[in-house]
């Protein structure tokens, strides 16, 4: 309730502007040490039940937080002191890039969504490593980064950029998580195509030293999903992300978009059913790919919701969206209700 008491008046300002400013508060948790107990004994639950192990990572409770929240790995102490299980940095391009023109970030309180078309805005593979190095013997989570390419480097050369990420993270992160489905880079989705994801996850797996990652777009196709799984099951890919946001703007009806991708709600069934379809093709090839997991984010804004991603067949889930609209108490909901 006094999460929601203040995010009344946190509605009232610019999604992005809000943003920074929960960032900036989350990045002070771990020197300000009343504010960092008190995230601890307000929100952080933690049960031996819920700890999973996946890929050879162990994670104290499935609940993890989605690529997007802490693109350059400003605030990871803050976040792990809410309770996560474990954290997506990104997504992070080569080099730095400033995103779209602003705004970019639409809030839809009644629908409990966004819809965003940030263009992977991020200070570059430099600096987030940097970051990430500076607080790597603290983190007692695992940590992620989620890669992609930069918005003016041509299809043909993506991998490159990918692999460029990979090299430089490979000593600070604990697994990687490879962008293939963001609606807000020009042509980034057409590398689920199979002629440029088998280039792309065969190069990447030559260079990774952790578990592969594939973050999956809620629009694509039935029909491309067995080509999809079996090029995962081909290049040893540990887990699919399903989903990143979608545009499918019939979803908001009176919102009139034309550009952007949609999370939070009006995403939940869409991101679950595909789930649901990954699950079942990936259950009848046990012998193939039966150790490949599931992560499950989109539409998660209650205990409820966590509970239907793990009835889909997920191994871990992630929040965003439910994040701002539910506040942190939401993590410790979660987690009580899968013990």
């Amino acid at each position: 309730m006094l999460y929601k008491f203040f995010r009344f008046f946190l509605f009232r300002l610019d999604p992005e502007i809000v943003h920074e400013v929960l960032l900036f508060l989350l990045s002070l948790a771990p020197v300000r040490w009343i504010l960092w107990l008190c995230f601890r004994f307000s929100w952080h639950y933690d049960d031996p039940k819920l700890e999973k192990n996946l890929g050879g990572l162990r994670f104290k409770n499935p609940v993890g937080l989605a690529a997007g929240f802490d693109k350059n790995a400003k605030a990871l102490l803050g976040f792990q002191a809410l309770g996560f299980g474990f954290i997506e940095v990104g997504t992070v391009t080569p080099r730095p890039q400033m995103g779209n023109p602003k705004p970019r970030i639409v809030r839809f309180e009644k629908e409990e969504a966004l819809v965003n078309w940030l263009g992977f805005n991020n200070d570059g593979i430099a600096q987030v490593v940097e970051r990430l190095k500076s607080v790597k013997s603290k983190m007692k989570i695992p940590v992620g980064l989620n890669i992609g390419k930069n918005s003016d480097t041509p299809l043909e050369k993506a991998t490159d950029d990918y692999v460029i990420c990979i090299e430089r993270a490979n000593p600070v992160v604990d697994f990687f998580v490879i962008n293939i489905s963001s609606p807000n880079t020009p042509e980034l989705r057409r590398l689920a195509e199979p002629r440029f994801l088998e280039e792309l996850l065969s190069r990447v797996q030559r260079v990774s030293h952790h578990p592969v990652w594939v973050k999956l777009s809620p629009d694509i196709s039935q029909d491309q999903l067995p080509q999809i799984i079996a090029l995962c099951e081909k290049y040893k890919v540990s887990a699919l992300v399903a989903t990143n946001t979608t545009i499918d703007y019939s979803l908001l009806p009176a919102a009139h978009l034309s550009q952007g991708g949609i999370s939070g709600n009006p995403l939940r069934l869409k991101s679950t059913h595909l789930l649901k379809a990954l699950k079942s093709q990936l259950s009848s090839n046990v012998g193939k790919v039966g150790q490949m997991a599931l992560v499950g984010v989109g539409g998660i804004l209650s205990a409820q919701d966590a509970q239907e991603k793990i009835s889909a067949g997920v191994d871990l889930i992630e929040l965003y969206t439910g994040l701002i609209f539910e506040g942190p108490g939401l993590i410790k909901k979660i987690k009580r209700t899968l013990l």
